[in-house]
């Protein structure tokens, strides 16, 4: 068989030589083709691909030849066209499935391998040394010396940095059995270390701990409203001028609130044959401050109704509003005549409509006359 073709012998010589130097890297035993039980099987998986991949290629290269060979065309051929879209079917599978997945584990799948050609190392080192020994099976000293020497024997004869990501159990076993630990350390040279711990925010069960701004306002009128007039609970009423609700020479009265802290403060002093403090000179400038600000607004009640009359005195300037007369919308609106398309009669109602137009502006002309005068 001649090929005529400069390339297409050259791709038969490398394909030739690819596979042979495969076969000669293979072993021979029957399971050679067989995936291993403890392997990765995205890696079986590419092998798999990159095989019938080689194999389509082959049989695509024996088309190419059949048809410099017979001058015929091919590409008629269905199992040319099957060929070619099973080939197209594997590299997509190699290039978007395969090539992005392998490397995003290339980390683990080098850790693996790694861990592997390791404990190939340890087992290369001791077969060829004769020695193998337990580390808990001798006394302390002579398991220290042969775990050291161990170690040292398997980084003499790892290569590269193979050895970065494997356990070193004997630098551990060592280092647990010779090293004390911190808090037994502690408690030989007689200092309490305590225990490190994160800075917590301990909770707070005070309710008056929460600043002024984030506290819930409420109403005083309406929480007195309440507990006076929607509750059925019965309740003590003191005599008409025996609780002095009555302050600041009648501009203010005293809440419920102040009340109670009045009662309670007098059973305190009754119960405990003692007498509080009075008020403070913070607290009575305090109290000052706060009856200055309260005596330049309208309240009552405990209550701030300043704004209440200018809210009145808003909404009916614009619902009254400006220039207008004073008849009210509605009635206006039935005062216009009627525009539908209907029939309009005789003609008489213009001339209605015209003397009331009069009527409406001399009447107007006569109060204006008055107003004058």
């Amino acid at each position: 068989m001649t090929v005529t073709d400069p390339s297409l012998s050259n791709l038969l010589e490398t394909l030739t030589s690819s596979l042979d130097a495969a076969t000669a890297a293979l072993t021979d035993s029957a399971e050679r083709f067989i995936p291993p039980t403890d392997g990765i099987s995205l890696l079986d998986i590419k092998n798999d691909l990159v095989l019938s991949y080689l194999q389509n290629l082959a049989f695509l290269i024996l088309f190419k030849i059949k048809e410099t060979q017979s001058g015929s065309d091919v590409t008629d051929d269905s199992y040319y066209h099957a060929t070619v879209e099973r080939l197209v079917e594997l590299r997509i599978y190699l290039e978007r499935g395969v090539r992005p997945i392998e490397q995003r584990l290339k980390y683990t799948i080098d850790q693996y391998l790694q861990a592997a050609n390791h404990k190939k190392s340890i087992n290369a080192v001791r077969s060829s040394t004769g020695h193998i020994r337990d580390a808990d099976a001798s006394d302390d000293s002579g398991s220290e010396m042969s775990d050291g020497d161990a170690g040292a024997r398997i980084e003499s004869t790892a290569d590269g940095d193979t050895t970065i990501h494997a356990p070193r159990l004997a630098g551990a076993i060592a280092a647990s059995r010779t090293k004390p630990t911190a808090p037994n350390a502690a408690a030989k040279a007689g200092i309490y270390r305590p225990p490190r711990l994160n800075p917590t925010a301990m909770p707070s069960a005070d309710p008056d701990a929460r600043s002024s701004s984030t506290r819930q306002r409420k109403s005083q009128l309406m929480s007195e409203y309440i507990d006076e007039e929607l509750s059925s609970a019965p309740t003590a009423q003191a005599s008409i001028g025996a609780n002095q609700t009555i302050d600041a020479r009648g501009h203010a009265i005293t809440s419920a609130r102040d009340i109670a802290r009045q009662r309670e403060r007098t059973e305190y002093e009754e119960t405990n044959f003692t007498r509080l403090a009075g008020e403070t000179k913070k607290e009575k400038r305090e109290k000052k401050r706060r009856e200055g600000k309260l005596g330049a607004r309208d309240m009552f009640g405990g209550e701030d109704w300043t704004g209440l009359g200018g809210m009145g005195d808003r909404i009916g300037r614009s619902v009254e509003g400006k220039g207008r007369d004073k008849d009210s919308v509605l009635k206006r609106r039935e005062k216009r005549r009627a525009t539908d398309d209907l029939p309009r009669g005789d003609g008489m109602q213009i001339g209605d409509s015209f003397a009331k137009k009069q009527r409406v502006l001399a009447g107007r002309a006569d109060r204006r006359a008055n107003k004058r005068r």
